[in-house]
């Protein structure tokens, strides 16, 4: 498939490697620019394009940008994303990064405000799995404790698109149902970057709580601040040093009082 990346960042240049080496035709762009994101895109073995140019003639296109940043985007791209192109959004609501979004405040779903900006289907998708995840532990489909990702969306055919894409980048995965109900792998949820498997997820979305996510992120960014500056160093490069170990999923795990991890 020709597959569209927008965003640089640590999901988006490892979703366009991965979805390369799966044999996938893959460009990338980011607001910094063909200039400013080259070398990203030579290390991931795809093609550079400026934002303007990405949804040209793809079968999908992949939005990992903050989430705030969602309806600029949405005025750039207007008019120029085709009718049968199939819109992944990666994305996290962050208070803290993104401001208070009032809608998303008062109740609705996350990637519901996202389907919004765009005014068509987008499905919801590597929105609960970390970088470092991401980027480390896809394994061969059928391999012992593979990691599942969560796939959500209110299109069918387009969620079988991206299940197939989930596959490629080495995750089991999960046909999570409708948008409307993406709210149970959101920030913070037992089903959010725990690294479980696919029964595993199942039982963990199912055991998720609304009310409970925002005190969530609340206990998790009080217990991150103890971890240091150099982890958000090493995370936001996406150069992962020997022996490293992602903390972020056991403080979240402990915090939805999932077993440990065996590392």
């Amino acid at each position: 498939m020709k597959i569209g990346v927008i965003g640089a960042g640590v999901i988006g240049k490892t979703l366009a490697r991965k979805f390369s080496e799966a044999g996938h035709n893959v460009t990338l762009a980011d607001a910094r620019g063909v200039a400013g994101i080259q070398a990203i895109a030579n290390a991931a073995g795809v093609r550079a394009v400026e934002v303007d140019d990405v949804a040209e003639d793809v079968d999908v296109l992949v939005v990992s940008i903050p989430f705030i940043n969602i309806p600029d985007l949405v005025k750039t791209l207007q008019g120029k994303i085709g009718d049968r192109v199939v819109i992944v959004e990666t994305t996290n609501y962050w208070p803290h990064r993104d401001g208070k979004v009032e809608a998303v405040e008062n109740g609705m779903v996350n990637s519901v405000w996202v389907q919004e900006q765009f005014g068509r289907p987008v499905v919801k998708a590597f929105s609960n799995i970390g970088a470092y995840s991401l980027a480390t532990e896809g394994r061969p489909k059928g391999s012992k404790d593979r990691v599942a990702v969560a796939v959500s969306g209110d299109e069918q055919k387009s969620k079988e698109v991206v299940l197939g894409l989930v596959d490629d980048a080495g995750f089991d995965a999960l046909d999570a149902g409708l948008l409307e109900d993406s709210w149970r792998q959101q920030a913070c949820s037992p089903a959010y970057c725990t690294d479980l498997t696919l029964p595993e997820l199942v039982q963990a979305r199912a055991s998720a709580n609304r009310e409970a996510l925002r005190e969530n992120q609340e206990l998790l960014f009080g217990k991150m601040q103890d971890i240091g500056d150099e982890y958000f160093k090493i995370i936001l490069s996406g150069d992962y040093p020997e022996g490293f170990v992602d903390h972020a999923v056991d403080i979240v795990r402990a915090i939805n009082n999932l077993p440990p991890r065996k590392h």
